[in-house]
């Protein structure tokens, strides 16, 4: 599928959403209207110019701030996970561990 500027303006308004906001989990609509194009359309738009699809790239962006989180400030974990939108800290824990093969951190004392 060919991409109009058009549309690679309208996706990279909806990426600069996302990463505005990580703590949020968008819809597929929602998205697609803020950009004004249909949902299929973004969905597959996104994944081609991007690499990855919509919610792969948040949980992408999610782990990107955690480490940086992690290995420059002093925050808790439950902030850091608060900040990143899980609702539950051990959430946050599991897919860090599952994402990086050790806990938080131990990633923040053992890099």
């Amino acid at each position: 599928m060919h991409l109009s500027s058009y549309h690679i303006e309208r996706l990279q308004a909806i990426k600069a959403l996302i990463d505005s906001n990580l703590t949020r989990h968008y819809t597929i609509s929602e998205l697609a209207k803020h950009a004004g194009m249909s949902e299929t359309n973004k969905k597959e738009s996104f994944k081609q110019l991007f690499g990855k699809g919509l919610y792969h790239y948040l949980i992408q962006q999610r782990f990107v701030k955690a480490v940086y989180l992690l290995e420059e400030t002093d925050m808790t974990l439950k902030e850091i996970s608060h900040k990143l939108g899980y609702k539950f800290t051990c959430n946050f824990i599991t897919a860090f561990k599952r994402k990086y093969g050790k806990p938080p951190i131990k990633y923040k004392w053992n890099k």
